[in-house]
């Protein structure tokens, strides 16, 4: 049975309109729900605050919260009126982010008492998803993967770049996660000098965007990498357009949206084996994938790829025949919708 026009109370931290993999997702799943008719009224919370918005059956059907927001999600789920669907939306846990301690304990237990709340989780990945299951967090868990298309795919999509050197683009907020500091390095110590490096992202730790700075200041190939900052949607479409690879090189990725929006631009990927990365290279053999734990394995995926031509060709034709498999926003917002039905 069709579901019908849903009344959705969308509850998150600040704006829809901050650039990070979450709220993209967040903001492009809202737009996406309204056009398939449903009702979804943003709601706003101030972190770390005690005012709770009242939320009842009388105004909405559902709401779903950004598990971002998860110490005020616990009791917002369990003060809810009879009757209003709560679905738990993880992209990862914040507690995943910090190392085996008495932090991780902390929020892990803030973040379950978000889970047990709800009446669905459902997560972003299938990585995540299977996560949240090894280590018994819920009972089941839905999964709407987000798609690639927010991007327009150039004209020039799975073509030979035309820049005289191999153009390595990373794009992500610069933080620790990112294991940013570890890719300068990495391209620091490569042989060749026909390779550069892109940074685009957000610098929201500035201590270590700092570090990452020095690092890049006081090396040999500063000249060769470029820090751009935060770009609008179209420029991160030009850079796409300009790249050889992708390099994402995190610890830790709820998905990673930038992987797919790289295989629906024409562009290969070099990325760390977390999230999607191996789901998505894996069905179209357009990346190379290292082991996040395995110090070297970074500046060998960097070293292979510039030194090697023919290889650099092979990805990239497989990158351009890889959109046809790639998820579409539409399909995201339905996959949540039909999560409310079950």
């Amino acid at each position: 049975m069709a579901i019908g026009r849903q009344r959705i109370a969308w509850v998150i931290y600040g704006s829809l309109e901050q650039v990070s993999g979450g709220y993209i997702y967040d903001r492009l799943v809202v737009e996406h729900l309204r056009e398939l008719g449903d009702d979804v009224t943003v709601v706003s919370l101030t972190a770390g605050s005690d005012e709770l918005p009242s939320l009842t059956n009388a105004d909405f059907d559902s709401v779903i919260g950004d598990e971002l927001c998860f110490s005020e999600l616990g009791p917002l789920f369990r003060d809810r009126s009879p009757g209003l669907r709560r679905v738990l939306l993880i992209h990862h846990l914040s507690a995943w982010e910090h190392p085996e301690g008495m932090e991780r304990a902390r929020l892990l237990g803030l973040e379950k008492a978000a889970i047990d709340a709800a009446d669905a989780c459902v997560a972003t990945s299938l990585a995540t998803a299977d996560r949240l299951r090894s280590e018994r967090l819920v009972r089941d868990v839905f999964v709407a993967e987000p798609g690639a298309d927010r991007l327009q795919r150039p004209a020039s999509a799975g073509q030979e770049p035309s820049g005289a050197h191999v153009r390595l683009l990373f794009i992500g907020n610069i933080l620790p996660r990112k294991r940013v500091l570890e890719l300068v390095n990495a391209f620091a110590g490569l042989p060749s000098a026909h390779a550069e490096l892109v940074l685009v992202g957000a610098e929201l730790d500035p201590g270590y965007a700092a570090e990452v700075r020095l690092a890049i200041a006081s090396s040999e190939v500063a000249p060769r990498v470029r820090l751009m900052g935060c770009l609008e949607a179209s420029q991160v479409m030009e850079q796409l357009a300009m790249a050889d690879a992708l390099v994402l090189p995190s610890s830790l990725e709820g998905y990673g949206m930038v992987l797919s929006e790289a295989l629906w631009s024409g562009v290969p990927v070099i990325a760390a084996r977390v999230g999607a990365a191996e789901q998505l290279l894996s069905q179209s053999r357009a990346g190379l994938l290292f082991d996040p734990q395995d110090e070297a394995g970074l500046y060998s995926a960097l070293s292979r790829f510039v030194s090697d031509p023919a290889l650099r060709k092979r990805l990239r034709e497989s990158a351009r025949s890889a959109q046809a498999s790639l998820p579409r926003w539409r399909d995201t917002a339905q996959a949540l919708r039909a999560t409310l039905q079950a």
